[in-house]
């Protein structure tokens, strides 16, 4: 991989990757949907919850109409994600890759809101929030969420914001966020595609390069701290549906969230190991709850660490929620190295995902990326899995773990629970 910075902060990170006929690029922003806070003048400004979604797609809206258009008269596709803590914009092609590489910064760089646009966004993300509200697997999540971080903390609150805050996001408003986060040096751009002949480096040096003309603002600034989680004084908490049919449980643990970035990283992949070897559909721990008719395949796991916030969600379809939710923090108080025979044989596994992964130029190039953001990459991250031994990542967990809580919240499904 060749990276090298532009005269405004923008990094560019080029993968080639000789014999494939598709190009995948992506710039990311280090804005996402906790982030409710910038600087102006040094002041502290707030943000409505879900400006940065909002943003995502206004974005794609330009005097001559939706870029994505332009992007498919050159045989490309477009689109793009807010994530809670990144946004970001990516197309595929087969060509043009200059072409499409000029579309991209100018789909981020030349930011067109207008009252019409902005006012039919807010009626489309309003319908579309009160549609998905209702479904149960949503209130799951956000009960667990409002469990663990509080109820007003913007991790608890959706991406797409509320129907309250939708209300307050104004162009006005948007343009002040835009100009606090969508500065070159809080983005990071990454093209992954056979770069032979492409003459990339002379395409960046252009002075009238669209990429060299994104301006840092003088006065506004991003501000990525965020308030502390006020976790509910309720440690299992179960809430009654009558439209459910069948119960919902979940569990999440609330890890330490003051390491280094690269620290961050180890944390990431040993709960992953550690989780998977531990929980994982072939663990001897998951066959046993599925002979005794604790779980089914609707039992998952997922580990999140980021730069404000961190967590592990478990969540299941199961009457047996207490008993899981027991018997998960006394395997976790208690790690042994009995329990993680199976260590190696996933990480084995994990390894030789990472190996399939290389073909899908997309999945290098928005991981590669993001790692970025915690000064690493796709293959240094690749070493430290195929390097991490048993022993590193069981007392890495432990410490973790150490200075965690949960909270559990279930919704029943109306009959007698007694």
């Amino acid at each position: 991989m060749k990276e090298f910075t532009l005269a405004n902060g923008l990094t560019v990170q080029l993968i080639n990757k000789p014999g494939f006929k598709k190009q995948f690029a992506t710039v990311m922003i280090d804005l996402g949907g906790v982030d409710q806070q910038y600087l102006f003048n040094n002041e502290l400004r707030t943000l409505p919850a879900g400006t940065a979604h909002f943003i995502e797609h206004q974005l794609f809206n330009k005097i001559e109409g939706d870029i994505s258009q332009q992007f498919s008269k050159n045989g490309a596709e477009t689109n793009a994600f807010t994530s809670p803590s990144k946004t970001a914009y990516f197309f595929n092609s087969t060509g043009q890759l200059t072409a499409n590489l000029d579309l991209l910064a100018r789909l981020v760089g030349q930011p067109y809101f207008q009252v019409d646009s902005v006012t039919r966004e807010r009626q489309i993300i309003g319908q579309e929030l009160s549609l998905y509200q209702d479904q149960p697997d949503f209130q799951l999540e956000t009960g667990l969420l409002q469990q663990l971080y509080g109820h007003e903390h913007p991790m608890a609150i959706d991406i797409a914001g509320t129907l309250d805050s939708l209300q307050q996001i104004t162009p006005e408003v948007l343009y002040a966020a835009y100009q606090a986060y969508y500065q070159p040096q809080n983005m990071k751009l990454c093209i992954v595609a056979d770069l032979e002949g492409q003459e990339l480096t002379d395409y960046f040096n252009n002075s009238t390069n669209l990429w060299q003309q994104l301006i840092t603002a003088k006065h506004s600034a991003p501000l990525t701290a965020i308030a502390s989680p006020v976790p509910s004084p309720v440690i299992q908490q179960q809430v009654t549906s009558s439209e459910l049919t069948n119960n919902k449980w979940s569990l999440g643990i609330m890890t330490a969230n003051d390491a280094s970035k690269t620290a961050h990283i180890l944390q990431q992949l040993d709960l992953d190991l550690i989780l998977t070897t531990l929980f994982g559909e072939t663990s001897p721990i998951f066959q046993t709850w599925r002979r005794q008719g604790l779980v089914d395949d609707s039992f998952q796991f997922q580990t999140t660490l980021e730069r404000q916030y961190s967590h592990i969600v478990f969540t299941a379809n199961t009457d047996a929620g207490a008993t899981l939710t027991q018997q998960i923090t006394q395997i976790l108080q208690q790690l042994t190295v009995e329990q993680l025979a199976n260590y190696a044989a996933v990480q084995q596994l994990m390894v030789g995902n990472s190996l399939f992964a290389e073909d899908d130029l997309g999945s290098i190039c928005l991981e590669n990326v993001e790692l970025s953001f915690y000064d690493d990459s796709w293959q240094e991250f690749g070493t430290r899995l195929r390097q991490r031994t048993l022993a590193d990542s069981l007392a890495n967990v432990q410490q973790l773990l150490a200075t965690s809580y949960l909270r559990s919240y279930s919704l029943l499904g109306g009959q007698d629970h007694a």
